[in-house]
């Protein structure tokens, strides 16, 4: 028997070609789509890597090609290094699962190239419904309150957050979701032995403590590179049911994980921000273009028609201890707090909801005004 092959894993693939399939994704990782064509139309991995070591000798199979250099990473493979790839793949609480696997998130196989082999710690099967999450990294406080309040709202009625670990809005929607003990997903631009970024890592470890999962296509230690930011930004939009633009400027990533998500027929929502502000041209641009705008997370789960007991955003609850408390003249944030007893977090969320729904503004000095009371429902 060979060394490698010492055992069969549920889809009947030997550890040996586990292996190499490892490696050789691990040698072709940036350039997916030829690599699952190649695989799908060889048959295997340990094939790719003969075809790759003999391509000048042999007819190249009909499908979308590998180019020269990723061939030449492939080619390179033998026993040991396919080896060392599937020892390297299970290091600190590394987990990993291939496309075949039972477990694999369906919702991958919508991509042309999903990733064939899924590394992740934590529990991956918390990815049950879910929305993905996003924005800048360069986040104001109104983008920041928005994203940490609909991500708590969207973990109270059962659906799993999708993010990507990034600073500002990324962060903020995984706090959200953490904050009432709802699961989320961090997807990486890096290897889970090489976070990025770095000082995310107790925020990492926290998703996985509450039952959520950090995930990457990219092999362990490889490091975070630019070019695998929008390659990340495919798999937050796959996993999710719906993704929703916080806050964006112009050449924000998360403008291109809303357009993956449309051509996957996926449904895009966008919160507005103010006209003329650098921070929300990107969002207020999807707007403009077709996206629907929504101000909270009710609206969202209407429009994905799911029957939940979504919190209502006209409910007394929130009136009562923000627009209830508000003076005559005004008041500020830490007035409102002493007033109603909920903390400033709470407060600003609260604040930003009501603000965008016309029923407050913010005026000089940084007061609190009420403009309307709407009528109940």
């Amino acid at each position: 028997m060979h060394p490698l092959e010492l055992a069969r894993d549920k889809t009947g693939m030997d550890e040996r070609e586990t292996a190499y399939l490892i490696a050789v994704s691990a040698a072709a990782v940036w350039t997916p789509r030829p690599l699952v064509a190649m695989l799908k139309a060889l048959g295997s991995a340990r094939t790719l890597v003969t075809y790759a070591q003999n391509a000048a000798a042999v007819a190249p199979p009909p499908c979308e090609l590998l180019g020269f250099e990723a061939l030449g990473r492939v080619a390179a493979i033998d026993d040991a290094i396919a080896a060392a790839a599937l020892a390297d793949a299970t290091v600190d609480g590394v987990r990993f699962m291939t496309s075949g696997d039972a477990g694999y998130p369906q919702r991958l196989l919508d991509l042309c190239d999903p990733p064939p082999v899924l590394y992740y710690r934590g529990n991956i099967a918390s990815i049950g419904r879910a929305v993905a999450v996003v924005g800048s990294r360069a986040a104001t406080p109104y983008g920041r309150n928005i994203a940490t309040s609909v991500a708590g709202d969207l973990g109270s009625i059962g659906a799993t957050v999708v993010s990507g670990l990034a600073r500002g809005i990324d962060a903020c929607a995984h706090r959200g979701a953490l904050r009432i003990d709802a699961p989320t997903v961090a997807v990486l631009g890096s290897g889970l032995r090489a976070l990025y970024p770095p000082y995310h890592r107790h925020l990492a470890d926290e998703i996985e403590a509450q039952g959520g999962a950090i995930v990457s296509e990219f092999p362990p230690t490889l490091p975070a590179r630019a070019h695998q930011f929008p390659m990340r930004n495919r798999i937050v939009a796959a996993l999710s049911d719906a993704t929703v633009v916080v806050e964006a400027g112009a050449k924000s990533g998360a403008l291109i994980t809303a357009r993956l998500a449309a051509e996957l027929g996926r449904p895009v929502f966008a919160f507005p921000g103010d006209v003329g502000r650098p921070s929300s041209e990107g969002s207020n641009a999807l707007i403009k273009d077709g996206v629907a705008l929504v101000t909270g997370a009710e609206e969202i789960v209407a429009a994905l028609g799911w029957q939940c007991a979504l919190p209502s955003l006209t409910s007394s609850d929130v009136d009562n201890t923000c627009i209830g408390v508000i003076a005559h003249g005004g008041s500020s944030v830490d007035e409102i707090c002493a007033a109603s007893g909920l903390d400033a977090a709470s407060v600003n969320a609260q604040l930003t909801i009501l603000e965008m729904q016309g029923l407050v503004e913010r005026q000089a000095g940084g007061l609190y005004h009420v403009v309307r009371i709407r009528t109940r429902r």
